[in-house]
């Protein structure tokens, strides 16, 4: 499996199914901004209150071919065998199809997943392991803290601001200090380091070298 992340912001999501296991495949679309249908006579309640909150579209009877021709992803989640199999068939093979129970039938599965803002670790056994895969997941999350969420942001800001503002030949070294260690846990730092850069830009000093 070659391993990708992809933009789905308006994208024809079409999830059949709506008990537990489509729940969980829904939970990790509901903030990606897809728009997602969700296909079932029945629906778990934090479905329905999806719906309700104009986050997805629920479609309340069972899956038919002419709901998946426009979807830009499938996900097959529904409590039978057979008509999981029969969603993957009717896909085309421009579409990505997961399918919950027989992930072979598919062209894509879904990692475990650690989110710390823009930081997204993905971890896959390739359907080997689950359980291990969700082993490795709570290793992660406890190894990666929330910190590093305010922390790639403070990144994010200030790469932007060395590859507009500071010439060719400063700013490898200024974006490898970025990295350094010290400044995950300390908020204080990173704001005083960007306000630096700043500084060096208003004053016309972006060739000089900036201090610990």
């Amino acid at each position: 499996m070659y391993p990708i992340h992809i933009n789905l912001t308006g994208r024809k999501v079409v999830v059949a199914g709506g008990g537990l296991v489509a729940f969980r495949k829904i939970k990790g679309l509901i903030n990606e901004e897809a728009k997602i249908t969700v296909i079932s006579p029945v629906v778990v309640n934090e479905i329905q209150e999806w719906h309700a909150e104009q986050k997805l579209i629920w479609i309340e009877r069972k899956v038919v071919r002419e709901d998946l021709v426009e979807a830009f992803l499938i996900v097959a989640a529904t409590n039978c065998t057979e008509s999981n199999s029969w969603i993957a068939e009717q896909a085309s093979p421009k579409q990505l199809v997961n399918v919950a129970d027989q992930p072979h039938l598919g062209n894509f599965i879904v990692p475990s997943v650690v989110k710390r803002g823009k930081l997204i670790l993905s971890v896959s056994t390739s359907g080997a392991s689950p359980s291990l895969s969700k082993s490795i997941k709570k290793e992660l999350q406890q190894k990666y803290s929330e910190d590093y969420e305010s922390y790639l942001d403070f990144l994010f800001e200030c790469r932007s601001i060395i590859k507009k503002e500071f010439p060719q030949n400063c700013r490898k070294a200024l974006i490898t200090k970025l990295t350094d260690q010290s400044f995950l846990y300390d908020e204080e730092k990173q704001r005083s380091y960007k306000q630096e850069l700043l500084k060096r830009i208003e004053h016309n000093l972006v060739n000089e070298p900036i201090n610990e």
